[in-house]
Order: C-alpha cells, then structure tokens, then sequence
C-alpha cells in the first residue's frame, strides 16, 4: 500500500513540474495575442523587506507561461529582475523596505502595460508587540494590530513549532481576530513557538492586454517568537 501510495503521489509531482514548466518565448507568439499579467508584491516586516513578482500567461490564467525574450521585458520601477525562477517562469525583484512598485511590462516595441501597486494598498498589520505567549489548553481570539479586513482581504495565522504547523484563517469583511479551537492546539507542546501572520488582497490590474485579464495581489507578512504553555 506504501509503495502504491509513494508511486502515486510521484506521478502527481512530476505530471506537476511538467505542466508547471511548459511554457513558449514571447517571440514565438503573434504579436496580437493577449497576454494574462500576474503583478504581486509582499513585505516582511521581519525582514523589512520587499519582493515584488511577475508573471505572464498566453490569454489567460490557464494559458501556458511566457517567457520574454528580445524586445519583451519586465521592469520593476525602471529596474531589471534580481531572479527568474524557470519552474513558474516568474522575474523576482527585491527591495529594502515597503514600496510601492511599478510593473512595467514592454511587450513588444510600440506596446507596453503599466500596473502600480502601492504600499498603502493594504491597511499595515502585525502582530501585537505584548503577544509573547498563548495558552493551548483552551481556545483562543487572537487579534492582530491593523484594521479590520476589508472585501477581497484575507489573514491568516501559522503556529509553527519544530515540524509541527496549525493554521487558522478568515476572509470575513469587519473581522479583527482569528479563532483557535482547543482541538486545533492538539498537535502542540509547551514551548517555544512561531507565530506568522499574513494579510492578503487580491484586485485587479490597472492596464489589461484586452481580454485576457490578470490580477495584483498584495501581502503583508510578520512573525513573532512566542511561549506555549
């Protein structure tokens, strides 16, 4: 039955890894063909620092990956990508810091796509500075510091401890806290642990390539070192 299972499970990963890696250069598509932009940007406030990525897919968000070559490019405010990761066919670009990003994608020599996403996009959310412990043999409201969550908003709550993960979310419009059942703590121990936060907003582009739409998506994340007890 393992060895059913480990089968299965790596036909899965490598029917995965090749349709994530399909993809077509930007010079083999006619130069009338939509393409979807995917613009993301996240700060970690731990780290103080900004990631933004992009992405792009012929005609929509099913569509196989584009990579941009010759007259394609991708600029994040006037700049060239830090990293091209090949799995996703995604440019990377890093900055110190919470900034706002200017997604310049020049598709071909007489068009171009200009999306922004700002740092004030998203209400700034972190955790609590005086949250340094959590009871888990009792549920719990844990609140984070920042407004409530507004539509097309999420949070979400990790508790990390060695290899032991509980997550916990909403994306309830009006909501300040996440909900811990007692049940939920039953994976952890009396110790130190991890708690991570992310708030997440997905909206749409400023300038669309036609039909073939796209998204911004915005993420702030924080972590914290804390005591279960």
């Amino acid at each position: 039955m393992t060895r059913q299972l480990f089968t299965y499970l790596f036909a899965i990963v490598i029917s995965f890894s090749m349709i994530s890696c399909e993809k077509v250069n930007s010079n083999d598509l006619a130069t009338d063909t939509p393409v979807y932009q995917s613009y993301k940007l996240v700060y970690d406030n731990y780290y103080n620092e900004t990631t933004a990525t992009a992405e792009f897919k012929v005609r929509n968000s099913s569509g196989v990956h584009i990579k941009l070559v010759e007259d394609a490019y991708i600029r994040f405010n006037g700049k060239r990508h830090h990293d091209y990761w090949p799995v996703f066919h995604e440019y990377t670009w890093k900055s110190k810091g919470f900034t706002d990003v200017d997604f310049l994608y020049n598709k071909n020599w007489d068009q171009d796509f200009l999306n922004t996403i700002y740092a004030d996009d998203i209400a700034f959310t972190e955790i609590p500075h005086d949250l340094d412990e959590i009871d888990i043999n009792s549920a719990a409201k844990i609140y984070w510091d920042g407004a409530p969550l507004e539509n097309n908003e999420s949070i979400t709550l990790s508790i990390e401890q060695s290899d032991r993960t509980v997550v916990a979310s909403t994306h309830r419009r009006g909501d300040k806290y996440i909900y811990f059942d007692v049940d939920d703590f039953s994976r952890l121990y009396q110790g130190n642990a991890t708690l991570h936060i992310e708030r997440e907003k997905k909206y749409r582009l400023n300038d669309e390539d036609e039909y073939a739409g796209g998204k911004k998506i915005i993420i702030l994340k924080d972590r914290k070192n804390i005591y279960l007890y």
